[in-house]
């Protein structure tokens, strides 16, 4: 679905110095650019609307299932809350499609 990026041209592979005193800098500081994602055009999603927000509500009350049992009451209301309205989304679309 996502493949990580190539690092930047201009990215500094040259060690810090650092005046004494200063904290030693970490033997590794990653580039930004190792942290970006592009979309890999190959998985591109193909589902209708309702089977989207479908597979959002079963996915969304996973979590809140695992919310309620860790007693994250309010974590547990939101998410109900997201798949109620992922479910209302699913019925509309399946109404509109008819």
């Amino acid at each position: 679905m996502f493949k990580k990026s190539q690092p930047s041209p201009d990215a500094d592979d040259k060690p810090q110095t650092r005046a004494s005193g200063d904290a030693p800098a970490p033997d590794f500081v990653p580039d930004l650019a190792d942290f970006s994602y592009e979309q890999d055009d190959e998985d591109e999603a193909t589902g209708s609307v309702e089977e989207t927000a479908r597979y959002i509500a079963d996915m969304v009350g996973a979590l809140a299932s695992m919310a309620g049992e860790a007693r994250l009451d309010l974590l547990t209301y939101l998410l109900n809350m997201a798949r109620v309205e992922a479910e209302l989304q699913a019925r509309q679309s399946e109404t509109l499609e008819d």
